[in-house]
């Protein structure tokens, strides 16, 4: 399949590779700041959004 790079950073997929399809060709974390984080651009990327498991929470 070759290596995958991330539709949004552009950096190889790894450590999600069974889900690369499922997240759009995104890293989850990728996945959750383009499509669950904040749709109307209320919510900075640095700051939790509320979603369970939100990059921006630890």
């Amino acid at each position: 399949m070759g290596e995958q790079e991330c539709m949004r950073c552009g950096k190889p997929v790894e450590g999600s590779r069974e889900d690369y399809e499922l997240f759009e060709r995104m890293h989850w974390d990728c996945f959750h700041f383009a499509y669950e984080h904040d749709l109307y651009g209320e919510v900075p990327e640095d700051t939790d959004c509320g979603q369970p498991g939100c990059p921006a929470a630890v």
